[in-house]
């Protein structure tokens, strides 16, 4: 007979993500043990080999986690009744604050990658397939006259996706602007360009106006 769970499983689970995502970020996940993420979960090696077979199966559950919840906002911003620069904006804000508030996990994506098995790796990069995927649609519903022939939705969304998906390198929360009004700067720079910024339209100078537009950015 199988044996049961206990009742907290899941969540004893998630706290080995945790506390895995911290030591991943920090020393590396070539540069971490097993025998660091035990002492780091204040427990056994081989507790943890009871949740979780191997070091490899946890860091290819973080990144699954972590992109999914990209793949979720990417869907939410596509389905929500609005024009296409507020799913826009939606989207961009929504990237941000998993940015600001999940940095370590997405260090963990945009480092680790390559120390996943190839069929786990293969499945990550399909789910980043999805969300870039979601975004180009989304860019080419912002402008229809791109031509689909000449395959640019691609390069033009990886170009925008350059300018967040970095962002943790940098950004800190109590630096000259917070995450919403860095997401407005990156939408009104993606839409409008960089020479139309000016005092008048930089994110945080002015309210926003209503009916959930961003910087001024003309319809």
């Amino acid at each position: 007979m199988a044996r049961k769970q206990a009742d907290d499983y899941g969540e004893r689970r998630r706290n080995i993500l945790d506390k895995a995502t911290e030591l991943f970020a920090d020393k590396g996940y070539a540069g971490s043990s097993i025998s660091e993420l035990a002492a780091a979960c204040d427990a056994s090696k081989s507790w943890l080999y009871h949740y979780y077979p191997s070091k490899e199966a946890i860091l290819y559950d973080i990144m699954r986690q972590h992109v999914q919840a990209l793949l979720r906002i990417a869907d939410e911003a596509l389905a929500y009744d609005g024009s296409p620069r507020q799913k826009f904006r939606l989207l961009v804000g929504n990237f941000m604050e998993i940015y600001v508030n999940a940095r370590s996990k997405h260090v963990i994506l945009l480092n680790d990658r390559g120390a996943l098995p190839e069929d786990k790796r293969k499945e990550i990069m399909a789910l980043q397939d999805q969300v870039v995927s979601g975004v180009a649609s989304l860019v080419l519903a912002l402008n229809p006259a791109l031509d689909r022939a000449q395959n640019y939705e691609k390069p033009i969304t990886m170009a925008f996706l350059g300018m967040i998906n970095w962002t943790y390198i940098w950004f800190r929360k109590d630096g000259p602007i917070n995450q919403e009004q860095f997401a407005d700067l990156a939408v009104e720079i993606f839409l409008n360009g960089f020479m139309t910024l000016n005092n008048e339209n930089l994110p945080g100078n002015n309210e926003k106006p209503s009916g959930g537009e961003f910087c001024g950015a003309p319809e």
